[in-house]
């Protein structure tokens, strides 16, 4: 996690100190008053604090504020936009005696940093977060746990309400991921169940499915929201040429044809000939997902592949495109076998069940 630790006082950078030789990616913004040297962990600003945040506000994975929490909450409200993309904020008095989770507790990581911040110096943590302070589960938590996504941030809402009032909640993984959350004792009100039928003839008020799948489920009658986990890779093979479109409608058509969902998917991955492809570069840019490439002894390697074909060995000099790229970079298993699309190639294969990386 990198961090802006920021003060603007003496006594703020004895504390600052401490920080950052115990967080290895902090850097730490000082006034030039003080005369400090400038250095890959010292910043020195002019003494305004609005310019400079407004500079670096977009650069890092947290702000930690050595101030009062007023000067902070009227210096970042123009920033804040949305909890899935904000930053952490944590607020420390400059005498380190409390560390308050301000913003981005959960999905950004505030609350965790909070109590990190804590063990560090001394400081009492402040976290005001309700799943946190009723000491129950919290479906962005579990989300972030299995390096996933929550699927509908309304229904999440929801869904936190409940547990934060007590309701009862069933939770049904079917990805085998295990997130820590669900291990070991669980609050009373959190009820564990082996399949979506089951939660659906449940009494409970509110659920969490984990799923890579489409799965429909309007009759269950109560809020129910989905965590994605990324545990998809999709393997995808063109001819020299085809455009982002194709290659993104094939896509997305494989995926939903065959149930499963496009939040799910980590990275495409193909022969490291198709470097150049700028069709196949643009289409994993639309997509937002990372472009893996794998080198043909890489790809000739993998045992089993279902469907080896004569066109890439011929011309590529590879057993195959889609369904090797994809069990390599997985390491799992093939759920969907190669599907030829026009002028494209997918195929779909899934992570071993706990591999978030």
């Amino acid at each position: 996690m990198t961090l802006a630790v920021l003060t603007v006082t003496k006594q703020g950078i004895a504390l600052g100190d401490r920080i950052l030789a115990a967080e290895p990616q902090s850097v730490l913004y000082v006034p030039a008053k003080y005369g400090l040297e400038p250095s890959d962990r010292i910043r020195v600003f002019p003494g305004q604090l609005a310019p400079l945040l407004a500079e670096i506000y977009g650069s890092y994975d947290g702000f930690v504020f050595l101030m009062a929490t007023g000067i902070v909450v009227r210096m970042i409200a123009e920033h804040i936009k949305d909890k899935r993309y904000d930053p952490a904020v944590v607020v420390m008095d400059i005498t380190g005696r409390f560390a308050i989770s301000l913003v981005s507790g959960h999905l950004g990581g505030a609350n965790a940093l909070t109590r990190r911040l804590a063990e560090i110096t001394g400081a009492t943590p402040v976290i005001t977060t309700g799943t946190d302070v009723n000491e129950t589960i919290a479906p962005d938590v579990i989300a972030m746990e299995i390096g996933g996504e929550v699927d509908d941030f309304e229904v999440m809402k929801k869904v936190s309400a409940a547990l934060v009032d007590g309701n009862a909640t069933g939770v049904v993984d079917l990805s085998g991921v295990d997130p820590p959350s669900l291990r070991g004792p669980l609050k009373g009100n959190v009820k564990i169940f082996p399949t979506v039928d089951v939660l659906r003839d449940s009494k409970v008020a509110a659920g969490i499915v984990i799923t890579n799948r489409l799965l429909d489920l309007s009759g269950l009658r109560r809020p129910v929201v989905v965590l994605r986990p990324k545990n998809l890779v999709v393997g995808v093979g063109c001819n020299r040429g085809t455009t982002a479109d194709e290659i993104v409608e094939a896509i997305e058509r494989v995926l939903r044809e065959h149930g499963f969902a496009l939040k799910s998917v980590r990275t495409l991955a193909t022969v490291d000939a198709k470097r150049d492809e700028t069709g196949l570069v643009e289409a994993a840019r639309r997509l937002g997902l990372p472009l893996a490439f794998c080198d043909k002894a890489t790809l000739n390697a993998v045992p089993d592949v279902p469907n080896r074909s004569e066109a890439p060995m011929k011309f590529v000099g590879v057993q195959g495109v889609a369904e090797p790229s994809a069990l390599a970079v997985s390491s799992g298993r093939l759920v969907v076998e190669k599907v030829k699309s026009g002028n494209v190639t997918v195929a779909v294969a899934e992570c071993p069940a706990g591999r978030k990386e």
